[in-house]
């Protein structure tokens, strides 16, 4: 009995020492692990603080860029006005030229007209620039201002006629009509004119005959009678002479054909 109870003491001692031994390891393995996460977690801080230090110096960037957008933003408002200001001085300069033009072209055509030149002064050499610009023409085969013609058709008592302006290109063949002071029965008269004119020049017959009226300015109904008889109205614009209803009578002729 004494036997058995030693050999129980025996035993329960060495497993006590058992014990203790691999509790002492584990402490120690506890320990490393211990100082392994305590030197990490201070890695990690050390980490966190310079992240903080690089966001801290990111944000102080984005405060310096967006304090620099704010001043390029009012740089362009600035810009923006300047321009505008300028832009309306340029407008108001541009419009009181286009005045000043329209007044100096109205005054060189009331001299004209007193004189009796519109037609050899300001009407004619338009017409070159018109025959090329509108019509395709670039070839002048002739030209004249204050033509003199006889009828040559054998049946009309011989008689002498006068055209204001006459152009003779490739294909074409202009005819110029021009009044200072317009009256109806003349914007009537243009297609007798015109026979007139292809009687005196029986030759231009195998052209195609374009009648151009011209006068400083043309009224409204004055230009829808002309629109209706196909003739075009040519009047004084801000630089130059131009014709007022090329397209209407373009696009009446294409419906019609």
């Amino acid at each position: 009995m004494a036997s058995e109870l030693k050999e129980k003491v025996s035993f329960l001692e060495e497993t006590l020492n058992r014990f203790i031994i691999n509790s002492d390891k584990a402490l120690y393995r506890l320990s490393d692990e211990m100082q392994s996460l305590s030197k990490e977690m201070k890695a990690f801080k050390n980490e966190m603080k310079e992240f903080k230090d690089e966001m801290k110096e990111f944000k102080d960037e984005m405060k310096e860029f967006k304090d620099e957008m704010k001043t390029f933003k009012d740089e362009m408002k600035e810009f923006k006005d300047e321009m505008k200001t300028f832009k309306d001085f340029v407008t108001a300069d541009i419009e009181e030229s286009r005045r000043e033009r329209r007044e100096m072209n109205k005054r060189w055509g009331d001299i004209a007209n007193r004189l009796g030149t519109f037609a050899e002064d300001i009407a004619a050499p338009n017409l070159p620039r018109i025959a090329k610009e509108l019509f395709g023409e670039q070839e002048e085969l002739y030209k004249a201002v204050r033509l003199r013609a006889q009828y040559q058709d054998a049946n009309t008592p011989k008689r002498v006629y006068e055209f204001d302006g006459v152009l003779e290109t490739e294909r074409k063949v202009f005819l110029l009509e021009c009044k200072s002071y317009i009256r109806m029965d003349d914007i009537n008269a243009i297609p007798k004119l015109a026979e007139r004119f292809l009687g005196c020049f029986p030759l231009y017959r195998e052209k195609e005959l374009i009648t151009v009226f011209a006068s400083m300015s043309i009224p409204d109904n004055v230009l829808k009678k002309l629109t209706t008889l196909e003739v075009y109205a040519m009047a004084m614009g801000d630089d130059n002479m131009n014709v007022l209803n090329f397209e209407a009578i373009q696009n009446k002729k294409a419906s019609r054909n």
